[in-house]
């Protein structure tokens, strides 16, 4: 149906692993979700899903620090 376009989303993740900053040892991990900041909407006219929106680019950083 028209109300369902085919469109492609990209997502990246990077991450480093047993890094050293003054012989403590952590972990740095940096994801994004919707690279390109693609604006989609999903409409499949059900009573129980609704419309649906694709989330915005959001960049998260993660650092785990093993103590």
């Amino acid at each position: 149906p028209p109300r369902i376009v085919p469109r492609h989303l990209f997502d990246v993740a990077l991450g480093w692993d047993h890094l050293r900053i003054a012989r403590t040892p952590f972990d740095v991990r940096v994801t994004i979700v919707n690279l390109f900041d693609s604006v989609a909407l999903y409409n499949f006219l059900s009573t129980f899903s609704g419309t649906h929106f694709v989330t915005p680019r959001s960049v998260q950083v993660q650092v785990r620090v093993p103590f």
